[in-house]
């Protein structure tokens, strides 16, 4: 691991796109950065292992199957704590830009998206806490988890 990874906390990323491709390259450049991971191939295989599991954030691609990217923020924002979500799609217009900014998401990255870009947005972003305030992405221990 390279030293600037070494000082980033390690965070609990559940990786979503239905180009299994993608998704499972993106889930391994992010464990080389010392997150763990996990994948999902639509929307509701992502509400539903984010019901199972907690994760500090979710990279999210919108055009899917079953249910799309839109549909599955808008459940995975009622959980508690909600994560951190992240847009990753080929969809950069205007209207696509302003409903991910409505469902609450942290970042709209469009594809192909460099995996510094991602942490950037993992890093730099914060998220809606308990009580509405926000707070930064912690690590799993310190969130009582």
């Amino acid at each position: 691991m390279h030293e600037a990874n070494a000082n980033r906390r390690q965070l609990r990323i559940l990786v979503v796109d239905d180009n299994r491709d993608a998704a499972d390259m993106l889930s391994a450049l992010l464990e080389l950065n010392g997150h763990q991971t996990a994948t999902a191939h639509n929307g509701l295989d992502a509400v539903v292992a984010a019901t199972r599991a907690r994760y500090d954030a979710v990279v999210l691609d919108l055009s899917m199957p079953h249910m799309d990217g839109f549909e599955a923020a808008a459940l995975l924002r009622q959980l508690e704590p909600a994560p951190l979500l992240i847009a990753c799609s080929a969809q950069d217009d205007a209207e696509s830009r302003r409903r991910t900014a409505d469902l609450g998401f942290s970042a709209h990255l469009v594809k192909p998206v460099p995996i510094d870009a991602v942490e950037a947005a993992l890093t730099s972003t914060h998220r809606p806490s308990r009580s509405g305030m926000t707070q930064e992405v912690s690590h799993p221990d310190e969130l009582g988890q």
